[in-house]
């Protein structure tokens, strides 16, 4: 355990009607072993038993903030952050998700030290779909800064998983996290983050992101994903504040919609072909560079191609 104890650290936890898993993830939470701890829960006005289930929690670390009304997902996440965080350093873990790594935090603080230019520690997470267990990736260094990142993506060893990422919270707040209703908020918060000091790696696998059919993660809905999408030109027009070449700038935010459009469009075809057919004018109307190289890439106009023709209904169905 890190001997560093002055920066108090708080674990967010939002929920909503996950009476299923939120005791699993307040306890993993608790578990972690670093002492300046505090976890606040965040209960977006839920319906079901989670009011109980955290009223058997007796432990003085633990702050329960009910909603008097829904105020959505990423509402949530900024009222948790802005309002009730306490902590020099703050990480987000939702509801239906647990850390399996006690000493996380720990390890996160001890790679801060008295470094108040690091804006975050990031580590990894793992998933599973079906019978596959996933586990994300870093890139094989130390530490780096935003510029270094945002340039590097979409490689996957530059993605960064919200619920392994610790993050100084008063430099957030500054910024404006969460201010984007998109489901990819917390990566346009991040990686604007990241822009403003060091990142700094933990090869540690932490915890895991729990995939079910009510993952905000998992929508079909082509207006979110477009959403999704729109968060790629905030990223890069502050890269461009922060030193990158306007046109390497523009190139890079094209890559990441490409990306990551041609991704979207294997859950928009679930949805059949009308919607598809509306995605895919959507991100050739409104982004054109984007959508010129999906068109020569062979893997993304597949994956587009791949959901006219009715593969992935197919293979759900299965």
């Amino acid at each position: 355990m890190t001997e560093n104890c002055k920066l108090k650290v708080t674990i967010m936890i939002p929920t909503f009607n996950q009476a299923a898993f939120i005791r699993e993830a307040i306890d993993s939470a608790l578990a972690q072993t670093y002492p300046n701890l505090e976890v606040v829960i965040g209960d977006d006005a839920s319906t079901d038993a989670t009011p109980e289930i955290v009223a058997k929690i007796n432990d003085p670390r633990l702050k329960y903030v009910r909603n008097t009304c829904n105020l959505g997902r990423v509402a949530n996440y900024r009222n948790l952050l802005c309002n009730h965080a306490t902590g020099d350093y703050a990480v987000n873990l939702d509801g239906d998700d647990y850390y399996t790594y006690p000493n996380f935090i720990s390890e996160a603080v001890s790679l801060i030290d008295d470094d108040r230019e690091v804006v975050m520690v990031v580590a990894k997470a793992s998933w599973k779909i079906s019978n596959n267990e996933f586990i994300s990736d870093i890139p094989d260094i130390k530490e780096a800064l935003g510029l270094l990142i945002v340039k590097n993506l979409p490689n996957k060893k530059y993605f960064i998983k919200h619920m392994a990422t610790l993050y100084a919270r008063e430099a957030a707040v500054k910024i404006g996290f969460y201010n984007s209703n998109a489901n990819s908020s917390d990566w346009e918060s991040l990686y604007r983050l990241s822009l403003r000091g060091k990142v700094k790696y933990l090869d540690r696998n932490v915890g895991v992101w729990r995939i079910h059919d009510r993952n905000e993660s998992t929508t079909t809905n082509y207006k979110k994903l477009m959403e999704n999408l729109e968060i790629w030109p905030s990223v890069y027009k502050d890269a461009v504040n922060y030193g990158m070449n306007p046109i390497q700038a523009k190139f890079a935010c094209a890559k990441c919609i490409a990306y990551f459009a041609s991704s979207f469009a294997t859950n928009v075809s679930l949805n059949g072909n009308v919607d598809l057919a509306k995605f895919v004018y959507l991100i050739f109307n409104n982004y054109k560079l984007a959508a010129s190289i999906i068109v020569v890439s062979p893997k993304y106009a597949a994956r587009i191609i791949f959901g006219f023709i009715g593969y992935y209904r197919r293979r759900s169905a299965l």
